[in-house]
């Protein structure tokens, strides 16, 4: 078997600008494994259990927007990849997947370790293709040049995501003694092309037809261009603007960003849009997409550079396939100041501000979730980064806000919504950047990832807190699973773990605190940078609920 291929995939991506890997062990990947680690310019993390290592190279490539390249061996390993697979795709994050394979004539064979590897992620990868022969044939040599510009370039050309190449390998896989394997000629680069459409502006001037426009950021990576653009539209032509929490929007003029409050239970249809602008990815208010659903625009426009667009409101109108920043430098052309735009945003403004006084001023009697997040997002300092986990940390977070003026950028998996991967995700961020990284997370989620931390390359500057109410606090939230005698064992999964063992193993400072006066004392010291800590916070199920509840409650009171 000629090898020579596999040092030219490892050179071409070190070319096209990959710089990370992520490894699990494994025997029939070694050419991939040796070949990846001998390189100079790529620097390669092994992380033995699959799952882990897909969505800590999935937190890589949201902090680099590069690919990172993962790489398992044959069999169930490349399986294990799928939640974090189906993560990136949705949220549009770009990853390349080298599966090494057995030779095709022993899958179906109950040879060891043969599954159906082609196509494996269907429909959740961007493309898939078969590596060519590894056997002294040069036009397969070339084949695998194109194809590996090819996936690099599908990765990261319109809405991004991963690609998958599996790699069949025959026995022997490592190098001869002596054999060096290396790039003795120049390789093809092969630059991708651009597919945003020349024509975007085309149609935007109709918006001088629309009096009531809201402008609603679906998730996005922290952006000072977007949201100086964004301030300008909303300040100077009344522009209503909507992002929660995971739309990095927060420090845009006058943004709205309580709605998954005030909008529960409310019947007003001033606040309703006759045209509704979305970027971004998904948003996390319900009651918003329900409020929009029943309250619908007379038109939709979704401004992003993808090739399918969603139709999240059920009232899509127009798909202007362009990038938003350019498209948001040139809406003011067409745009003219109206006392109805003026009154427009004022009474989004004016319900937003009463319920953001509410939530500030809210503090329930018991030592409850909301009040452990709310005083935990008070205290994170000035330029760190913000890792949420789904189910309730990302809904506490987007009711309770985040503090003003500062430089927090927040991340979650909300491709899939899934509470798998959050510890992983956080990790690789982290991995990326010298900021203080904070991941705030639930008692099921952090043990659910706890592999998470089971490698040899954890930062110093990682930050976890875990609120503990011994299980899935979210289904008692939820009228269905809450009403069923089935709650507490087969919805929420009472467990009575906590993780002062866990950080034991693996060298966190841990603290632990179940009280007001507790918590303010431990706070100063576990937002200090240093040594990596992990505070938990003990609250009761019941109480949180209820403290919760009764935030609604009374601002409808």
């Amino acid at each position: 078997m000629n090898l020579q291929p596999v040092f030219d995939l490892v050179q071409l991506c070190h070319l096209k600008g990959i710089q990370h890997a992520v490894i699990s062990p494994g025997s029939r990947n070694a050419a991939l494994t040796i070949a990846f680690a001998r390189h100079p310019e790529i620097k390669c993390y092994s992380v033995p259990d699959e799952r882990s290592a897909a969505f800590i190279a999935l937190g890589i490539s949201l902090k680099s927007q590069l690919p990172t390249v993962l790489i398992c061996t044959s069999g169930s390993a490349a399986l294990n990849y799928a939640p974090a697979v189906a993560e990136a795709f949705f949220n549009q994050v770009p990853l390349l997947i080298l599966s090494a394979d057995r030779p095709p004539e022993w899958i179906g064979q109950r040879d060891g370790q043969t599954i159906f590897q082609e196509n494996l992620f269907g429909r959740h990868v961007k493309a898939a293709y078969v590596f060519p022969s590894l056997e002294n044939n040069e036009s397969a040599r070339q084949a695998g040049h194109t194809m590996i510009n090819e996936a690099i370039n599908t990765s990261l050309s319109e809405d991004k995501g991963p690609v998958h190449i599996n790699i069949p390998f025959r026995e022997p896989f490592y190098p001869e003694t002596g054999t060096l394997y290396g790039s003795q000629e120049s390789l093809p680069v092969i630059p991708p092309t651009s597919n945003q459409s020349l024509n975007w502006k085309e149609g935007i001037d109709s918006i001088c037809h629309y009096t009531k426009i809201l402008i609603v950021v679906g998730q996005s990576a922290k952006s000072e261009e977007i949201s100086a653009a964004l301030s300008l539209l909303s300040i100077k032509y009344h522009l209503t603007v909507i992002a929660d929490v995971i739309s990095n929007g927060h420090d845009v003029a006058g943004v709205i960003s309580s709605q998954d409050i005030f909008l529960k239970n409310l019947g007003n249809e001033s606040l309703q849009p006759d045209l509704l602008i979305t970027i971004g990815l998904s948003v996390i208010s319900k009651n918003l997409k329900i409020f929009l659903r029943t309250h619908k625009p007379k038109a939709h426009w979704h401004v992003r550079n993808e090739s399918i667009s969603p139709d999240t409101y059920l009232a899509l109108s127009q798909h202007i396939k362009a990038d938003a920043l350019p498209f948001l430098h040139e809406l003011p052309k067409y745009l003219r100041a109206s006392a109805n735009q003026r009154d427009f945003q004022a009474a989004w403004q004016a319900v937003n501000t009463k319920t953001k006084a509410h939530i500030k001023n809210y503090t329930s009697q018991s030592f409850s979730d909301f009040n452990g997040y709310k005083r935990v997002l008070l205290a994170l300092p000035d330029g760190s980064d913000l890792h949420l986990a789904n189910s309730m940390a990302v809904r506490y977070a987007n009711t309770i806000g985040l503090a003003p003026n500062k430089d927090i950028e927040v991340y979650c998996n909300r491709g899939t919504s899934g509470i798998d991967g959050s510890n992983s995700t956080a990790i690789g961020t982290a991995l990326m950047s010298d900021r203080p990284t904070y991941l705030l997370t639930g008692d099921m989620a952090f043990l659910y990832d706890r592999n998470a931390f089971w490698h040899n390359h954890l930062p110093d500057h990682l930050h976890i807190v875990v609120f503990n109410n011994q299980g899935g606090g979210i289904f008692r939230m939820i009228d269905g699973p809450s009403q069923q005698p089935e709650l507490k064992e087969y919805f929420e999964t009472h467990q009575q773990r906590d993780a002062k063992w866990l950080a034991q193993e693996f060298d966190f400072e841990y603290t632990a605190c179940a009280n007001h006066e507790a918590l303010e004392k431990a706070l100063p010291g576990f937002m200090k940078p240093g040594k990596r800590n992990l505070l938990e916070i003990f609250t009761d199920a019941e109480e949180s609920k209820q403290a919760y509840k009764e935030l609604f409650r009374k601002l409808t009171d």
